[in-house]
């Protein structure tokens, strides 16, 4: 699957410096997209990341992240650090990537 099947874009916000993209929660697992937008973020090969799980329960992730009733996850959101770059997806179906915590 095509990282634009799973993000509707990826896009690098200049005055805070970090990626932001959306997924659909729905549809897409958070954790894919955390890969997705990572990949991106340091410009490497999904492929070449550590595995995801080895960093954070991607089960649990995939869980809490995935739209309820409300039209948002289950938690406002959830931080972690993957390949140096902090990561914080959002109940609302958003994910932003921070790679200056790899400087």
């Amino acid at each position: 699957m095509s990282s634009s099947t799973i993000l509707s874009t990826i896009e690098f916000d200049t005055e805070s410096e970090y990626f932001r993209a959306t997924y659909d929660s729905t549809r897409d697992s958070a954790s894919l997209a955390v890969v997705t937008v990572v990949s991106t973020a340091l410009d490497r090969d999904p492929l070449n990341l550590t595995p995801l799980q080895s960093v954070i329960d991607t089960e649990s992730l995939d869980e809490l992240a995935t739209e309820t009733f409300t039209g948002h996850g289950t938690v406002d959101s959830i931080s972690f650090c993957y390949e140096g770059v902090e990561v914080t997806v959002f109940g609302d179906g958003s994910i932003e990537a921070d790679p200056t915590e790899n400087a």
